[in-house]
């Protein structure tokens, strides 16, 4: 995140992208992300835009939470009864 702006910038992101996995994305890829993930245009993402993106682009992370939100679901249950 760039602290300065509280915001995540392409500059932030490709400072630290082997942190995030993702130092084989090329510019390009990297600007077409941040595209696809601005969801309200101002070219850079906040950290909800950013939570959306990396799950979006993180299947496993996608079906990791949806069993932990099925697991949490069952327990619910459980207690309600």
């Amino acid at each position: 995140m760039d602290v300065d702006k509280g915001l995540i910038t392409f500059d932030s992101v490709k400072q630290n992208a082997a942190v995030l996995g993702l130092q084989d994305l090329t510019d390009d890829d990297l600007k077409n992300m941040f595209r696809e993930g601005d969801l309200d245009g101002d070219g850079a993402l906040n950290r909800m835009e950013f939570c959306v993106l990396m799950f979006r682009l993180s299947p496993d992370l996608m079906e990791q939470s949806q069993f932990l939100l099925e697991e949490a679901l069952q327990q619910e249950l459980k207690d309600f009864y």
